[in-house]
C-alpha cells in the first residue's frame, strides 16, 4: 500500500479524485468547503476586541473549518518532509532550463530558484 501513495499519480486518476472530495464532504457531511470563512472563524476564536462581525459562536459555525485548514496544512507538511526522498527534484525540461538561463537565473539546486526568490533580490 504505501508503494501506492509514494508513486505519482497520473492526472486523469488524481483530478477527480480531488475533484470529487469536495461534492461529497458537502453531500456526506453538510459541511461547506472552503478556506476564505476560516479566517473569519479564526479571528473570531483569537481576537479579544467586541467587534461584532466576529460576535458569534464560532466553535459550532467554524469548528470544520478550522479542522480542515489544519489537515491542509499538516497535510502539506507530511506530503514534504515525510513521504518525499531526499532525491526528489523538480524536472523540468532542458528547454525551460536554457530559458531561464537566458533570462539569468544560474541556480537549480532547489524547488524554487534564489535568483528570483531571495530576499536580496527584492531590495
Amino acid at each position: 500500500m504505501p508503494e501506492v501513495v509514494m508513486q505519482p499519480w497520473p492526472w486523469y486518476v488524481a483530478g477527480p479524485l480531488i475533484g470529487l472530495v469536495v461534492p461529497f464532504v458537502y453531500w456526506y457531511g453538510g459541511k461547506e468547503w472552503g478556506v476564505s470563512s476560516t479566517l473569519r472563524h479564526l479571528c473570531a476564536a483569537t481576537v479579544p476586541a467586541r467587534i461584532e462581525y466576529f460576535q458569534y459562536d464560532w466553535w459550532k459555525k467554524g469548528a470544520w473549518h478550522l479542522a480542515m485548514a489544519s489537515g491542509m496544512i499538516l497535510g502539506g507538511f507530511i506530503g514534504g518532509r515525510v513521504l518525499s526522498g531526499p532525491d526528489d527534484v523538480v524536472g523540468i525540461s532542458e528547454a525551460t532550463h536554457s530559458d531561464l538561463a537566458g533570462l539569468g537565473v544560474t541556480d537549480f539546486t532547489g524547488m524554487v530558484p534564489d535568483d528570483v526568490f531571495a530576499l536580496a533580490v527584492l531590495f
